[in-house]
């Protein structure tokens, strides 16, 4: 019962004693300075049972336990001081003095062959002084009980982004197995179409076979016939046999020749982030190049559609309607690898990629046709899922590879085209007929 009279976090008597809703009991000061430092849980030093609120009731029942337990206290120790409780066995004498060494209780007889000894008393009150370092303990306990609330976030904290990484991994899996069984379905295909042509020209060819085969056949029975013949029909028919021979050359067929199906696979987000970082670009719109109807702005960013551009001098060329509202960008580029991404927004109509022709500085007017363009295009803003879209462009000239991604949201891959690029690329902007601007981004890596 005595146990219950003391505090576990100081280790002394229950000073005003509480109990917490786990049902263990503290000093009401004791329990308040280790949960000081706290906001959000309010753990138990004993068993560490975490609440959400700081609950404690005051229990006054206890309080008289602990006063009665104090007088208890008191009055045996007065009579160990009188030597009255605890006796030595052998020499039957009570146990008054304290020796330091063994740290353990002494009665006179033994104290006289040892130097280091003192009262009872003395030594309590000296140990109880050495006590206060309980202070120190509650300072640490209430660190470590703050680390432990740390740790407990920073496991909520991995946990999220754990969890966050396989949502990422199965989107990213389920676009890489969506796009491999597209081009699995698209290569099959171009297979199957090979075998159909390898055996249209195997079929040709044993038609030429069989025509020039057919054709020594008859010659040779030919010749047969006339070796039996009579001097004046052999003499008379020979001179046309060796024209034939002569002219019966080796059939001409066309070599039968497998042509390997292409495939390939974009890079998906995990290595469109590595792309960003080593490959971005920083693209600026060209003027020059830019339809009468379209502004650029002075730091060529961005392009605006308006209806008469009062910043144009020259020819205005074809009427709007008959030329598309585009405007090319200043980089070009014949090698390498390159990415960039452009804020198409919410706008309802556009075209964003690259084309292979670039401005003439002699041009009398802008460029608006292109030889030949390679882009991702918005027609119908209902199709499109993302209505404030960026659109992220990675070209890999020497492979021969342009792939478009969502660069707004997931980065996940939109269209890729495989052609072996011979010329110059610049990159592409169609602007639609409305206020909104198209807008050079920048790539989050």
């Amino acid at each position: 019962m005595q146990s219950k009279c003391f505090c576990p976090v100081c280790l002394d008597y229950l000073n005003d004693p509480v109990t917490t809703e786990c049902g263990h009991n503290f000093c009401d000061s004791c329990i308040r300075m280790s949960w000081k430092d706290l906001q959000d849980t309010f753990p138990s030093p004993v068993c560490q049972l975490a609440r959400q609120e700081m609950r404690i009731s005051a229990n006054a029942q206890l309080g008289r336990l602990v006063d009665l337990a104090k007088r208890l206290h008191s009055s045996g120790s007065s009579k160990m001081a009188r030597g009255e409780e605890h006796r030595h066995e052998d020499h039957r004498q009570g146990m008054s003095l304290f020796c330091e060494d063994d740290q353990a209780l002494l009665c006179p007889l033994c104290a006289r062959c040892l130097d280091l000894q003192c009262s009872v008393e003395e030594a309590t009150s000296y140990h109880r002084q050495r006590l206060k370092y309980i202070k120190s303990l509650e300072k640490r306990l209430a660190k470590v009980q703050k680390l432990e609330v740390t740790h407990d976030r920073k496991i909520l904290q991995l946990t999220e982004e754990a969890r966050m990484l396989k949502s990422q991994l199965a989107s990213e899996f389920e676009q890489l197995t969506q796009f491999v069984e597209s081009e699995q379905e698209a290569a099959l295909r171009r297979l199957s179409e090979e075998e159909k042509r390898l055996q249209q020209q195997l079929r040709a060819n044993l038609e030429v076979y069989s025509d020039h085969i057919w054709a020594q056949k008859d010659l040779r029975r030919e010749v047969a016939e006339r070796s039996v013949m009579s001097e004046e029909m052999v003499l008379r028919g020979v001179r046309g046999l060796q024209q034939r021979w002569a002219g019966l050359q080796p059939p001409a067929v066309q070599p039968l020749c497998f042509r390997p199906v292409a495939y390939s696979l974009p890079p998906l987000c995990s290595a469109l982030k590595s792309i960003i970082r080593r490959f971005l670009e920083s693209i600026s719109l060209d003027p020059n190049t830019a339809h009468p109807s379209l502004r650029v702005s002075k730091d060529k960013k961005s392009v605006t559609w308006v209806r008469k551009n009062p910043n144009f001098v020259g020819d205005p060329g074809p009427p709007e309607d008959a030329a598309e509202l585009v405007v090319l960008g200043r980089e070009g580029f014949a090698s390498g690898r390159h990415y960039w991404e452009m804020q198409v927004g919410a706008k309802p109509e556009w075209a964003v990629g690259v084309c292979s022709v670039a401005p003439s500085a002699q041009a009398s007017r802008p460029l608006v046709a292109p030889k030949r363009c390679w882009t991702l295009q918005l027609q119908d803003a209902s199709t499109w899922p993302d209505q404030s879209a960026a659109i992220g462009i990675y070209l890999d000239w020497d492979l021969g590879q342009l792939s478009f991604y969502n660069a707004a949201s997931d980065r996940s891959h939109l269209h890729l085209f495989t052609e072996p690029f011979a010329q110059e690329l610049k990159p592409y902007f169609l602007v639609g007929r409305d206020c909104a601007p198209l807008s050079v981004g920048v790539g989050r890596a």
